[in-house]
């Protein structure tokens, strides 16, 4: 009798502790598909906001040099540099909802401001200006891969 006690308590022992490792097991694999749902999502939103901040560097520029031709504003262009810009507060928004990485959105928003202020920059700053857009620029894709690809 005390034999049988011994394995039926033995039986249920096993089956407990399988049942909680087929749990701990469930519970990593589910951690670390959400983990790379996440990466995943930063590995779209980063590029996506650096293309974003370049087109929207690009339409600055046309900007720029069409004033310096005497070439006035066209309801198009306008039309052009608002898209780009609303394309830039997007991207941003996006970044925003993948990571609470507060020294990476701190890298973004200073690319998004280096590149929106190309736009205000006197003609006699504006190569400083495009020189720190650029290496805002960079240092957003280093730390968005370093991010990416930890």
């Amino acid at each position: 009798m005390i034999a049988t006690l011994i394995a039926v308590f033995g039986t249920l022992a096993g089956t407990v502790v399988a049942g909680f490792m087929q749990h701990l097991t469930t519970a990593r694999t589910t951690r670390e598909a959400a983990a790379e749902r996440r990466r995943e999502a930063l590995a779209a939103a980063i590029p996506a906001l650096l293309a974003a901040i370049v087109r929207h560097r690009e339409q600055q520029y046309l900007k720029i040099e069409a004033r310096r031709e005497g070439r006035e504003d066209s309801p198009e262009t306008r039309q052009s540099r608002y898209a780009a810009r609303s394309a830039v507060t997007s991207a941003v928004d996006a970044l925003h909802m993948v990571t609470r990485d507060t020294g990476l959105l701190a890298v973004a928003q200073e690319a998004v401001d280096a590149a929106m202020a190309i736009g205000d920059a006197p003609a006699d700053e504006l190569d400083a200006a495009g020189l720190r857009a650029r290496k805002a620029h960079t240092a957003l894709r280093v730390a968005g891969a370093c991010h990416v690809y930890p």
